[in-house]
């Protein structure tokens, strides 16, 4: 009891004191007790107001607002956007918040030096599909992931279309881009061709006339030949009789010079004549009818030569000796391979400027170190539709006879040249199918997606901008799909947010109009 009376005369004399010094009257002992009842009071009835919140707070102005921050979108389809948990309508995966509220984690590194971890956390790089509610690594490539939709957040330029990332992310995720160029690019086409034989250059062996083959001289495929060669010999009733009525009218002509008569030596001749001449439809030759008359006497078997010079392509048989044959049968096919075709491929979007007399130039596997110059000599009528390329024909000289149809060749066709066109590089451009983009960097982590128009692809791997992008612009050239990437997230926020001011708006109008 005693310790009690002092701590309790302690207590007063420190109150003298203090109020001796705020030159207060000292505060009694009931007062002390309801002061701190008032404090108790004061506290629970806080709780019970912050607890049972009897005031709608959502009624109040710049609820919707703070509320319509807080973004949950899907991860695999940006254009799915809410503001509150749920799955995506098309794959079913659970939407991922993008933003904590108006409280953005950019504005709280502003006014605490630090970074809170809200949102989707990624690889900067799209290595992986990896994304996450907290930071890490990237499981591909080790880089430290990095949260997503920060750019969106980050304050808007004139242009909504142009987005802004941190110089320092810009750096680490290693973009890199280069000016466009105006320069000169030349109309080229690289495909591919198979060559064969110049259809000009072939020549079917046969005969006009029955008989039998007694004897042959060329037998296999890829023999040489020359003009004038045997080929095999052949014995024709027919063509024996045609022989002995040519050594006959050639005595009659002769009997008619010995009996001065102009007119029966006129008719003599005339028959003579019409005799040789249908050897020589027969495909005798002159030295042969020559020899004929030289010898007086008609040869069973007559030799067939070759015509030309060239290469045996086919034989119609292995056993051509003792076959009968007759007229129009193709007995063999001679090629002459000093001059080939190609038969080239052409894609759809150069069959605008391809046309016959241009110039190609063609290469092949067997001889890669050389190359041969060729010229387009027409373009077939149709388009393939399986491959929808339209064939043309380049013919090639070959005078040492070292191609052979049926080789692969790869062919470059030039075309008219293009003249101050503006290019960039192939690796700056991304296609969707439906459209072209390229990212022009406007310096100061800035970069504004554009939908360009493009011409004609050059040989260093340019290609002509023909709408969309100036000369001395400088277009990103790598990372530019992580661009893609932050671009379609700030149009989806966007897009999210102007449903969500029409739908306050509309609410705090009561759906009137």
């Amino acid at each position: 009891m005693s310790n009690k009376r002092g701590w309790w005369d302690r207590l007063r004399k420190r109150d003298a004191e203090s109020a001796e010094a705020l030159r207060l009257p000292p505060m009694s002992r009931g007062m002390q007790l309801f002061s701190m009842l008032l404090f108790f009071a004061l506290g629970v009835g806080l709780t019970a107001l912050v607890l049972l919140n009897p005031v709608d707070v959502s009624s109040m102005p710049g609820f919707e607002e703070a509320a319509a921050e807080t973004i949950y979108m899907c991860p695999m389809h940006p254009e799915v956007v809410q503001n509150e948990p749920g799955s995506c309508p098309i794959c079913g995966m659970d939407l991922e918040l993008q933003s904590a509220g108006p409280e953005s984690a950019a504005s709280r590194s502003h006014d605490h030096g630090e970074v809170e971890s809200h949102g989707v956390y990624a690889c900067p790089m799209n290595c992986s599909d990896l994304m996450q509610a907290e930071p890490g690594s990237c499981p591909v490539c080790g880089m430290d992931l990095e949260l997503q939709g920060t750019a969106s957040a980050a304050p808007a330029d004139d242009d909504d279309d142009v987005i802004r990332i941190d110089p320092v992310r810009v750096q680490n995720t290693g973009v890199v881009s280069v000016a466009a160029i105006q320069a000169d690019i030349p109309r080229t086409s690289r495909t591919v061709g198979m060559l064969d034989y110049d259809a000009e250059a072939v020549t079917w062996i046969n005969v006009k006339y029955e008989g039998w083959i007694e004897k042959v001289h060329v037998t296999y495929l890829g023999q040489d030949v020359r003009r004038g060669e045997a080929l095999f010999e052949i014995y024709s009733p027919e063509l024996v009789t045609t022989q002995q009525e040519y050594l006959r009218a050639l005595a009659y002509r002769d009997s008619m010079r010995e009996s001065n008569d102009p007119i029966s030596l006129r008719r003599a001749e005339s028959l003579l004549s019409a005799t040789r001449s249908r050897l020589a439809y027969w495909d005798i030759s002159s030295d042969q009818i020559d020899a004929l008359e030289a010898s007086g006497e008609p040869q069973r078997r007559l030799v067939v030569q070759a015509p030309v010079d060239g290469v045996v392509a086919e034989v119609m048989s292995d056993t051509l000796e003792g076959m009968f044959v007759k007229p129009g049968m193709n007995l063999y096919k001679l090629v002459d391979l000093s001059s080939v075709w190609v038969h080239v491929d052409v894609y759809e979007a150069d069959m605008s400027w391809v046309r016959p007399g241009q110039t190609a130039e063609v290469t092949f596997q067997a001889e890669p170190e050389r190359r041969y110059r060729g010229k387009v000599l027409f373009l077939y009528p149709e388009v393939s539709s399986q491959t929808r390329t339209l064939k043309i024909c380049v013919e090639v000289r070959n005078p040492a006879r070292r191609l052979r149809p049926g080789m692969y060749a790869d062919v470059v066709l030039s075309g008219p040249t293009v003249r101050d066109a503006v290019a960039v590089p192939e690796s700056a451009v991304i296609r969707s199918g439906e459209r072209s983009l390229v990212f022009v960097d406007l310096g100061e982590g800035r970069f504004d997606p554009r939908e360009v128009e493009l011409g004609i692809r050059g040989d260093d791997d340019q290609v002509q901008v023909r709408r969309g992008v100036d000369a001395g612009e400088r277009v990103v050239t790598r990372a530019q799909f992580m661009l893609d990437s932050e671009s379609r997230l700030q149009q989806a926020i966007a897009a999210f947010r102007e449903r969500a001011a029409a739908g306050t708006a509309e609410q705090g109008s009561g759906g009137r109009p």
